[in-house]
């Protein structure tokens, strides 16, 4: 404290010096006089230029520039507000739209695959089940949304009743395989298929009971590349050999096409007169045809918002 009030004791001293106090005056004056011409300066100036162009010519000049000043703020302000919708849009598609499409596109190829290739492999929706969740997903027009739920429970109903169409078609080539071939006490019709074979083999690399070609309508005797289905068994109860008939020689030409046929088309006669079935099918078409719908519209969004 003593030596800051010993500086302004020096400073003021120094102040009341006549040779100091009188220059800085001067100075101040100096500056005063200065800022007093610039000021009469400009309003000379605008009173010049008044008089030049009129005074409403210069009413229309500041009035122009003012426009220029409000649309320079409205396309900015513009400019931000398509940036923020910008934002927005990749955020929805990144978090509701993409997602969805590529689940939906997904079940679609699945179904198809059903229906075509007889593939069962497992249909699910877990993001449309749980994207209900995401407050952006209620940005989405209230009809799209109706859409979606449709589609989810088309899903559920055929996942629902697969096990039970698996169960009477099942029954339905028992019954026909008995027909036809005249075996009582049927417990399983295996279609076998190999890459080689050889007379009078009465099984294969791989068999399964074409279930879910009869369900879904397509042909039994599909096979992977490199495979032939060249056997038909059928197994009783305990698991021992019944019957076979052979429906491809060694040199892979087809053989016993009638007795095959008139078994074939039998089953796929009772699959058609049940209605587990023929529900199924038509189910199963429906959800193939909602999928291509919904992947379509969301495909059509997603393109409009980038």
């Amino acid at each position: 404290m003593p030596q800051n009030r010993s500086k302004g004791e020096r400073l003021r001293a120094i102040l009341q010096k006549p040779y100091v106090r009188i220059p800085l005056i001067l100075l101040i004056l100096l500056y005063s006089g200065f800022a007093v011409v610039l000021i009469f300066v400009a309003i000379s100036s605008l009173y010049v230029l008044g008089t030049l162009v009129g005074i409403s010519t210069l009413q229309l000049l500041t009035s122009g520039i003012s426009a220029g000043s409000a649309v320079s703020s409205a396309i900015a302000a513009i400019l931000i507000w398509r940036g923020n919708v910008q934002v927005r849009n990749r955020v929805l598609i990144d978090r509701v739209l993409g997602p969805s499409y590529s689940e939906i596109r997904r079940a679609r190829e699945l179904l198809e695959s059903w229906r075509a290739e007889a593939n069962e492999i497992a249909v699910s929706t877990p993001f449309l089940k749980q994207v209900p969740s995401d407050w952006l997903y209620y940005t989405l027009d209230e009809d799209l949304r109706n859409e979606l739920d449709s589609f989810k429970g088309i899903i559920a109903k055929l996942v629902g009743q697969r096990d039970l169409c698996r169960n009477v078609a099942s029954g339905i080539l028992i019954k026909a395989a008995s027909t036809e071939f005249e075996v009582q006490k049927i417990s399983t019709v295996y279609l076998w298929r190999s890459h080689s074979w050889v007379e009078g083999q009465i099984h294969g690399e791989s068999g399964s009971m074409p279930i879910w070609q009869l369900i879904a309508d397509s042909s039994p005797l599909q096979a992977p590349s490199g495979y032939y289905v060249h056997l038909l068994q059928t197994v009783d109860f305990d698991g021992q050999h019944q019957f076979s008939l052979s429906l491809l020689s060694q040199n892979k030409e087809r053989i016993n096409t009638d007795k095959f046929g008139k078994f074939w088309e039998l089953a796929r006669k009772m699959a058609s007169q049940d209605m587990t079935i023929t529900g199924f099918r038509l189910l199963l078409d429906q959800g193939i045809a909602e999928s291509s719908r919904l992947e379509k519209q969301f495909d059509s969004r997603i393109k409009r918002l980038r």
